[in-house]
C-alpha cells in the first residue's frame, strides 16, 4: 500500500546524507553519495507503488466479481447493463434483462447453514453459465438472485426467449450434490425487454424484478415477461398498500354483515361479518382486491385484530338496542392463527366486552391447516372449548382432506360460491355439492352454501339437503345501521 510517510523518510534520508558529507574526515564526492541515495529511493519508492498498485488492482476486482461465485458483482453487472443499452441503442438491437431467482433458496439454508448454502450458490452459478448462450452477461445480485444480459440481434431471438427461459429451469432445477447431500432446487424467472419496457438500468431490472414476483405468485418454477399492464397493476397495488394502511388508521373500512339463512325455516341464523372498504382516492376497493394485498404486505394481522374488536363492538351495541343477535362469523387468517397472542387477545376481548362466546363462529381456511396442522389442530379445539363455534371455509377448493372434518372440532362447512354459481348447468358443481352436504351430514357436520343468487339454486339445495344458505337472493351485506331494520332480521327478533 501507499506510505503516507514517504516524503519524511526521503527528507531524513537526505539530510542524513548532506550530515555524513560535511563531517566525513576524508574528501568525499557529493555526487557519488547523491546519486547512490537517489538510486536507493529509486528502488524503495517502486516497491511501494508495486505493493499500492497490486493492492488497488486488488479492490477492482473485490468490487468488479463477486468472491463467492466468481460472477460480475452486482455494481458491475449493473454498470455492464448501462453499457449494453448505449451500445443496443446505437446499433438498433434489443436487450433480453432476465432475473433469476431460486425456489425456497431460504428453506435449505433454515435446514443446512448458510454455509452449506454458499456452496450450492457456486454449484448453481457454475451451471448456469454453462448453459447459457455464448456472449451473454451473468451477474449475482446477491441472496438467492442472478441478472443475465442477452443482446438480441433480431425479432426471432426475441420469440425464442420463453424456450430459452424454460431450458433454464429445467436445468437449474436438476439435482446438486453438496457435502454428500442431494439437494433439490428450482427457480423462477422474469424479464424485461430494451427498449419497450425500459430505457434504463434502473427501470430495466425494477421491472424484470416485478416479473420474476409474478413468476412466483404463479406458483414457481416458472418465468413470465413483464408488460405494461403488470407495471399499471403493480402502481395500483402499491397505491392500496399504502391508502390501506392510512385507512386502518383513519378507520375509513366498515364491516357490513350478510345473514345466513336456514334453508328450511328460512330464519336468520347467523350473519358473517364482511370487510367494505370506500377510500377517499381509490373509490369502492373490493375485498377480493385488497385482502390478498393485505395478507402479501403484513397488513392483514392488524387488520384482523381491527375486525375482532369491530365486531365485538357491534355486538354489544346491538344488545343495548334491544336487538336479538344471531352468531357472528368472522373470517381469520392464517397469518392470525399462527399468531402465539392470537388465544390470548381473544380472551381478552371476551372478558372486556363480556360478550357470549355462543355468538361467535370462527371461519378458516385449509391453507393454515395444511402449513401447520398439529399447531392448528390445538388451537382450534381451545377455542372450540370456550363454546365457540367453527367453520371451515371454501370446502373443495383446496387440497380438502377429510381427516379436517374427522379430526378437528368443526361445527360446519362451508361450500365456496364456485359451486353453487354454475350448479343448475354443470353436472360436475352439482355432484361435488350433492357429495359434499353427504359427507358432511354423515360427520354431524352442517353445511353452508354462499352464493346463493336464484330460487333455482335453493330449490336444488334444499332437495340435497343443504342446511344454511347464504347470498343476494336473500340480503346483500348489511351496514351495522341498518340491523334493526333489515326484514329478516326484524322477523328474526318478532
Amino acid at each position: 500500500m501507499k506510505n503516507k510517510n514517504l516524503h519524511y523518510i526521503v527528507f531524513i534520508s537526505v539530510f542524513i546524507s548532506g550530515m555524513l558529507v560535511s563531517v566525513a574526515p576524508w574528501e568525499v564526492n557529493p555526487l557519488w553519495v547523491f546519486g547512490l541515495l537517489a538510486l536507493g529511493s529509486s528502488l524503495y519508492t517502486k516497491k511501494l507503488l508495486s505493493t499500492y498498485y497490486a493492492a488497488l488492482d486488488y479492490a477492482k476486482k473485490r468490487i468488479e466479481i463477486d468472491e463467492l461465485t466468481g460472477l460480475l458483482s452486482r455494481y458491475q453487472v449493473q454498470q455492464k447493463l448501462t453499457e449494453l443499452i448505449a451500445f443496443c441503442q446505437q446499433e438498433d438491437k434489443k436487450l433480453a434483462v432476465m432475473i433469476l431467482d431460486l425456489d425456497h433458496f431460504k428453506t435449505i439454508n433454515d435446514a443446512f447453514g448458510h454455509e452449506l448454502g454458499d456452496k450450492l450458490l457456486v454449484k448453481v452459478s457454475e451451471r448456469l453459465t454453462s448453459i447459457l448462450p455464448e456472449n451473454t452477461v451473468v451477474g449475482y445480485l446477491g441472496g438467492d438472485t442472478f441478472l443475465v444480459l442477452l443482446v438480441q440481434n433480431d425479432d426471432k431471438d426475441v420469440s425464442q426467449l420463453s424456450g430459452l427461459s424454460k431450458d433454464i429451469i429445467h436445468k437449474i432445477s436438476q439435482s446438486y450434490f453438496v457435502e454428500g447431500l442431494t439437494l433439490d432446487i428450482g427457480c423462477s424467472i422474469g424479464m424485461a425487454l430494451y427498449p419497450e419496457f425500459g430505457l434504463d438500468a434502473v427501470t430495466l431490472i425494477k421491472n424484470a424484478d416485478m416479473a420474476v414476483y409474478r413468476a412466483k405468485n404463479s406458483g414457481r418454477a416458472t418465468h413470465h415477461f413483464y408488460d405494461s399492464e403488470m407495471g399499471r397493476r403493480f402502481a395500483r397495488n402499491v397505491r392500496i398498500e399504502t391508502r390501506l394502511r392510512q385507512g386502518l388508521q383513519q378507520e375509513s373500512l366498515e364491516l357490513h354483515f350478510q345473514p345466513k339463512v336456514d334453508l328450511v325455516t328460512k330464519s336468520c341464523v347467523g350473519m358473517e361479518a364482511l370487510l367494505r372498504w370506500k377510500d377517499e382516492e381509490l373509490g369502492v376497493v373490493s375485498p377480493a382486491e385488497f385482502i390478498p394485498i393485505a395478507e402479501q404486505s403484513g397488513i392483514i394481522l392488524p387488520l384482523g385484530d381491527w375486525v375482532f374488536e369491530q365486531a365485538f363492538r357491534h355486538i354489544l351495541e346491538w344488545q343495548k338496542q334491544g336487538i336479538n343477535v344471531p352468531p357472528i362469523a368472522i373470517n381469520c387468517s392464517a397469518a392470525q392463527l399462527k399468531r402465539v397472542d392470537f388465544l390470548p387477545k381473544l380472551l381478552a376481548l371476551l372478558d372486556r366486552y363480556k360478550v357470549d362466546p355462543a355468538l361467535l363462529e370462527i371461519e378458516v381456511t385449509e391453507s393454515i391447516l395444511i402449513e401447520d396442522p398439529e399447531g392448528c389442530a390445538e388451537l382450534l379445539r381451545q377455542v372450540s372449548r370456550l363454546g365457540i363455534t367453527l367453520a371451515l371455509d371454501d370446502f373443495g377448493t383446496g387440497y380438502s382432506s377429510l381427516s379436517y372434518l374427522k379430526n378437528l372440532p368443526f361445527d360446519s362447512v362451508k361450500i365456496d360460491q364456485v359451486f353453487i354459481r354454475d350448479i343448475m348447468n354443470d353436472e360436475s358443481n352439482a355432484a361435488l355439492t350433492n357429495g359434499i352436504i353427504r359427507l358432511s351430514h354423515s360427520l354431524g357436520l352442517k353445511v353452508i352454501a354462499e352464493g346463493i343468487t336464484n330460487v333455482e339454486q335453493l330449490a336444488l339445495l334444499r332437495e340435497y339437503g343443504c342446511d344454511i344458505g347464504q347470498g343476494y337472493l336473500f340480503s346483500k351485506a348489511l351496514g351495522p345501521q341498518n340491523m334493526g331494520s333489515d326484514p329478516i332480521l326484524l322477523a328474526l327478533n318478532e
